[in-house]
């Protein structure tokens, strides 16, 4: 962490820095499951995230998700709660992609 901005909502938030990652090009949905399940997690709701009982992956969708020029998987951007925290509802409050899915 090298400081605190302010994102576009005018909320304070961590600046971080991380290494530049070399892209081939996105990872897959296919991929990304792949590595969830390797990883020892599995998809929950239709594969809106992932869980491992312990730790909930949410918004592991295209353009958060690379595959390096090394062939690994990188994850960008994703959110990450404990299980036991009540994220899933966190989640769907706060996520555009799961209020637009559930819109009618």
């Amino acid at each position: 962490m090298i400081g605190f901005g302010e994102n576009s909502d005018g909320k304070t938030c961590a600046v971080l820095v991380q290494r530049f990652v070399h892209s081939f090009r996105l990872a897959t949905k296919e991929e990304v499951h792949d590595e969830f399940i390797r990883l020892g997690f599995h998809p929950e709701d239709n594969g809106e995230y992932y869980t491992n009982g312990l730790h909930d992956i949410f918004d592991a969708v295209e353009g958060n998700v690379l595959m390096g020029d090394d062939g690994h998987i990188y994850f960008i951007d994703t959110i990450i709660y404990p299980s036991d925290t009540g994220g899933y509802e966190t989640y769907c409050s706060l996520s555009p992609r799961h209020s637009n899915s559930n819109q009618t």
